[in-house]
């Protein structure tokens, strides 16, 4: 079969007939070994008894061989088993059976009942040299006077009618078995098939997925890897489906972005050109031209800068530096943008002089962004608090502005790429949505921390962290 189900189905099966065939065959052998134990103890006892009977006839003084022998006889019956008496030249001193036993003890090899007659006792399985047509358990025991062993006591019981007991636990438990397998292909069967359901109904969830359709979810409710791995899926899904409307969205923006500069450069090249543009005012719609090639510039820039440090071609100069004048640089280059919005500007620098260990120009990267964030959406009046402070061999950066607030849907998302806090460009109409991406990534280089907080009384903080020592 080339389904899963069907490799899954005939897989278990193979596994549960196997392990039952195996059950089964090592019960039916321990089974076998046992009652065999069972018997040679049993005979074993009871040559012991018979050594007794004949040791207290013999103590008497008196062996009464006829006594003996249908003592033995009465014992062949109850036991099932045939025994025999030898003496040590082979001869055969009681047989419990009518078997005529002359021409047979002539071949018996002589080690057979030396063995016996060495004083150890005997135990084997066979047809005892080919005298029993089915195999027998024979027990060789020694019967002795003092310390000399005189007679060699052989009983002989057969072993089909030992394990016989065994036949009906054998059928008793191949019933078992059978009605077991049944049960278990059954619960095989069930649970193979709504495997595979469950995985075809994620297989088809994924191909929606691959077709663009991230509205399709996985509903299986399932405590165990299939569920997880649905839940995984649906978590895909839903950031995938953020991720298109994100990229969605940055090519309507980009597009916007360029399309608005390139009409402005346009228009007034043109009107300079066929002198629509008198010579007096070229100047100022020059300036307006460099002004939208620069915003251009810095788009561009911001697309290559993040596609550079997301493909790990950023590389890091680590070298301590003054974080504190480095703030007070990047303020000084947002002079004229702080003016036009009458921001004020709130520095709280715990220390004249903090040293920090990072890439200056990524650094000045992170700041330039934050600043320029904080300065862009702060409402006219507002004020942007600054504030660096030292703690645990670190130093923590915090920018934090007062405006709109952030809601906690949206800050899930803030460090995404393409990502605009106003997706109707109502606020961010300069930005590329790249600005904060860029500066999660190079806060990442760093291995350092970076967070952002949202509230109506405080505004919105974002903060990071470099390490760094007092002077």
């Amino acid at each position: 079969m080339k389904t899963l189900f069907g490799k899954l189905l005939i897989i278990n099966i193979c596994i549960i007939l196997a392990g039952f065939i195996i059950l089964g065959f090592s019960m039916s052998k321990t089974l076998e070994n046992y009652f065999i134990q069972q018997k040679q103890d049993l005979l074993v006892e009871q040559a012991k008894i018979i050594e007794s009977q004949y040791l207290t006839y013999f103590e008497s003084g008196i062996v009464d061989i006829d006594r003996l022998a249908f003592e033995l006889e009465a014992l062949d019956r109850y036991l099932d088993a045939r025994i025999w008496i030898l003496n040590r030249r082979g001869q055969v001193y009681i047989n419990s059976g009518q078997d005529d036993l002359t021409t047979f003890i002539k071949d018996l090899e002589i080690d057979e009942i030396q063995e016996v007659f060495q004083g150890k006792i005997l135990k084997r399985e066979g047809t005892f040299k080919g005298f029993f047509q089915q195999p027998v358990l024979t027990i060789g025991y020694p019967i002795k006077t003092g310390n000399q062993v005189v007679l060699g006591l052989f009983i002989h019981s057969s072993i089909p009618e030992i394990l016989k007991t065994t036949k009906d636990i054998r059928r008793i438990t191949l019933i078992s078995l059978v009605i077991s397998s049944l049960i278990a292909f059954i619960l095989v069967f069930l649970t193979s098939r709504n495997l595979t359901q469950e995985i075809s109904r994620i297989n088809d969830g994924v191909g929606a997925i691959a077709k663009g359709n991230f509205n399709k979810k996985l509903e299986i409710n399932r405590e165990d890897e299939l569920g997880e791995l649905a839940k995984n899926l649906n978590i895909m899904a839903d950031d995938l489906k953020k991720l298109e409307t994100m990229r969605r969205d940055f090519i309507s923006n980009i597009s916007h972005d360029l399309r608005t500069p390139l009409t402005s450069i346009n228009g007034f090249v043109k009107g300079i050109l066929d002198g629509t543009i008198e010579k007096k005012d070229q100047e100022e719609y020059l300036n307006i031209v460099l002004e939208e090639s620069q915003r251009l510039t810095k788009l561009t820039n911001n697309i290559l800068d993040l596609s550079k440090i997301e493909g790990g071609q950023l590389n890091l100069e680590i070298t301590p530096f003054d974080i504190n004048q480095l703030i007070l640089n990047e303020i000084d280059k947002f002079e004229r943008r702080i003016k036009e919005k009458d921001l004020q500007i709130d520095l709280n620098l715990e220390r004249e002089k903090f040293i920090a260990y990072g890439d200056i120009s990524g650094i000045e990267r992170v700041l330039y962004n934050l600043f320029d964030n904080g300065v862009k959406f702060t409402e006219n009046g507002g004020k942007i608090y600054i504030k660096t402070q030292y703690k645990d061999n670190r130093v923590f950066i915090s920018v934090r502005n007062t405006g709109s607030v952030i809601s906690k849907e949206d800050l899930k998302y803030i460090f995404d790429r393409f990502n605009k806090l106003d997706s109707s460009r109502g606020k961010d109409r300069e930005g590329s949505g790249l600005g904060l991406s860029i500066v999660k990534e190079i806060i990442r280089l760093h291995n350092q921390g970076l967070n952002v907080s949202s509230s109506r009384e405080k505004g919105v903080e974002f903060t990071f962290t470099l390490d760094g020592e007092k002077l």
